[in-house]
């Protein structure tokens, strides 16, 4: 299993990032508000799992 460190956690943010600004530069199309949701989910998750691992 790969281990999250700190480097993985900060290129997943980053692609999280990448995926929203996409997403709002796209807005006006069907796969703006998806590929947004799709962003702020990922970008969650990371804060989720840095806060779990840290329990």
């Amino acid at each position: 299993m790969i281990e999250f460190t700190p480097a993985l956690a900060a290129v997943s943010a980053v692609v999280a990032g990448g995926i929203m600004t996409v997403g709002f530069a796209v807005r006006g199309t069907r796969w703006g508000t998806p590929l947004l949701m799709v962003g702020i989910v990922g970008l969650l998750l990371v804060i989720w799992y840095g806060v779990i691992s840290k329990l």
